[in-house]
């Protein structure tokens, strides 16, 4: 009793140290204080978190990511160069707001395209935007144009811009998703990272300007930012945004372990602790998120490169009826570190429509494809090229040629035609030599006949002189009789005419 007892205890103590164990599963996303909100890797594009990331709001300063991007896209298309002196234009100040965020360039100021771009970026200069959309296009109102241009088509379907910098107006609206489309296209421009991940940066004095130094607005990259305290080890960039309509907005970007995150939060407050520490939702909810992956997933690669996946056959092959294809590259996936591998779902696609190929194969040809994907999430695809060169056999190729070609209708009518063609002389010739044969036999048969006529002729007057020659003897003198006078009717009928 007393030992059953004890058991009782320890498996009351192994079942309490269970339930108090680590759970294996990765931990909920931590809750956010922002109004929309979109979390994504920005290699294989998996959404780890979103928030009414449909939902309307308004971008403020994070605008000047799609005008920043315009500008740059005209610098890799060969329109301008980034040491184009750019100088500012009467009236490019015309909608700007006395509160809004600015560099202080003024009318007739000249800097670099370059500069400009970094006033734009960095300290988020509302007139900057202008000077630069003036300068690319003639006019704004023709440079916005070109925005909701390109926001267009990179699938933005809930943005419209009506100005290049953010101030607010009605008809200046995006969605978190919107922003996270043209934030992960504008981090695909090398000159867009370098510039928005910058912390401090001079511009040189310039004809109406002494040196200007400029701060990042990013408080996740610059500790010297107006929004101190949330410096983040990780991040890269982007830009931050306000306005009392949108509230505090951020789009940034983070880097650990190989992970590559992208967040937009949009509609952030401010909330101010006990102790005086001024709390941005905007910059504290990208930081808990971005813990919260980098601490429950792990970045991998689900199929290596060059790693065997399939064989396939092949066609018409002279030293193989098969080949074994490999992925061309490997594919990532950021995957939740209890995650059971065995569960992915490996779809492997071969293009030939009969599941082959045919010869002749070279090394590295792309003949398929394979994609991974878990919980109907795909995480990648990668090409499947042959691992081996297959020749063609000539022979077999002559024999498949021919093939195909008496499955075309007008082929298979000609041959036949010709067939008939051929049979029917074949039947002729035939025909012709059997009676010619024939005919040959008959006169052979007639020849041999006369002959024979001939033959009893001579005989039958070889014995009818005998006679004569027999009856002059035996009457000598006298004068033949009338029947041995004969004539040699033989010699004319059997005249040879043949």
């Amino acid at each position: 009793m007393k030992k059953s007892r004890i058991l009782s205890i320890l498996l009351l103590l192994a079942l309490c140290a269970g339930l108090m164990a680590p759970c294996a599963y990765a931990e909920d996303a931590p809750a956010v204080k922002s109004a929309a909100v979109y979390l994504v890797d920005r290699e294989t594009g998996y959404v780890y978190f979103s928030q009414n990331e449909q939902s309307k709001v308004y971008p403020a300063s994070l605008t000047k990511i799609m005008t920043a991007m315009v500008v740059i896209e005209a610098v890799q298309a060969g329109e301008v160069t980034m040491d184009d002196m750019v100088t500012a234009p009467p009236g490019f100040n015309f909608d700007q707001d006395e509160a809004g965020s600015t560099a202080s360039i003024v009318e007739g100021e000249t800097m670099s395209l370059k500069d400009l771009l970094y006033c734009t970026l960095l300290a988020s200069a509302n007139e900057a935007c202008n000077i630069l959309a003036m300068y690319l296009c003639g006019s704004t109102s023709a440079f916005v144009d070109r925005m909701n241009q390109r926001a267009a088509e990179l699938g933005c379907t809930g943005t419209h811009f009506s100005n290049t910098h953010g101030l607010p107006s009605e008809e200046h609206y995006t969605t978190a998703l919107d922003m996270a489309r043209i934030a992960t296209k504008a981090m695909e421009y090398e000159d867009f990272v370098t510039i928005s991940d910058t912390a401090r940066y001079t511009v040189q004095a310039t004809n109406r300007s002494k040196v200007r130094d400029l701060t990042n607005t990013n408080g996740l990259i610059s500790v010297d930012s107006v929004y101190k305290g949330f410096y983040y080890e990780p991040a890269i960039g982007i830009k931050t945004g306000h306005t009392n309509a949108a509230g505090y907005c951020l789009v940034s970007a983070a880097e650990k372990n190989g992970i590559k995150l992208l967040a937009v939060v949009m509609g952030g407050v401010l909330e101010e602790n006990a102790n005086g520490f001024r709390d941005f939702s905007n910059f504290t909810d990208s930081i808990h998120l971005y813990d919260w992956v980098f601490n429950n997933y792990t970045r991998q690669d689900v199929i290596a490169a060059n790693e065997l996946i399939t064989e396939i056959p092949v066609r018409l092959g002279s030293d193989a009826d098969s080949v074994a294809l490999r992925a061309q590259s490997a594919i990532p996936a950021v995957l939740p570190n209890d995650a059971d591998l065995t569960m992915l779902e490996k779809t492997v696609t071969i293009y030939d429509e009969q599941g082959g190929c045919q010869a002749p194969v070279n090394e590295g040809d792309i003949l398929g494809s394979i994609s991974v994907s878990l919980d109907g999430v795909v995480y990648g695809t990668a090409n499947l090229v042959a691992n081996r060169s297959v020749d063609l056999s000539y022979l077999q190729s002559m024999g498949a040629t021919i093939k195909e070609t008496f499955k075309i209708g007008w082929v298979r009518v000609t041959v036949g035609v010709l067939l008939g063609i051929l049979l029917l002389y074949i039947v002729l010739v035939v025909r012709y030599r059997i009676v010619y044969r024939q005919r040959q036999r008959e006169l052979q048969e007639a020849k041999l006949q006369r002959q024979q006529m001939r033959d009893q002729a001579q005989r039958d007057r070889m014995f009818a002189a005998a006679r004569r020659e027999e009856y002059r003897a035996q009457h000598p003198g006298e004068p033949p009789r009338k029947s041995d006078v004969t004539r040699d009717y033989f010699e004319d009928f059997f005249r040879d005419d043949d």
